[in-house]
């Protein structure tokens, strides 16, 4: 699957969870912090894409709308059928939703 094709099948399956969608960012206020979901196209073309997710906390910076980079607590998963992306990312942001829990997950990261 091209970068394109993944991002419209993805598109609908963040919003179900809260977020709201900004180019190829989705970004949802999990209280503690800002859970951010990001498909990032390669910068050597070819259709290849990444997708990067991150916990940013609001107790470690003032960022309203962090982009991924920006993340205190970041990973990359692995390129699946949307769906099984989405869930392991809502799953990924669930556990790290407060600076304690990512702190104690902190070397699984």
């Amino acid at each position: 699957m091209i970068a394109e094709s993944f991002i419209e099948a993805v598109r609908p399956l963040p919003k179900t969870y809260g977020f709201k969608k900004s180019n190829a960012t989705w970004l949802k206020d999990q209280g503690e912090s800002i859970a951010v979901f990001n498909v990032q196209k390669s910068q050597w073309g070819g259709g290849v894409y990444y997708v990067n997710i991150g916990a940013y906390f609001r107790a470690l910076g003032n960022d309203i709308s962090p982009t991924e980079n920006k993340c205190h607590v970041r990973v990359r998963l692995d390129i699946q059928e949307p769906f099984l992306v989405v869930a392991a990312a809502m799953e990924w942001f669930e556990l790290r939703a407060s600076l304690r829990e990512a702190a104690l997950l902190a070397e699984a990261d």
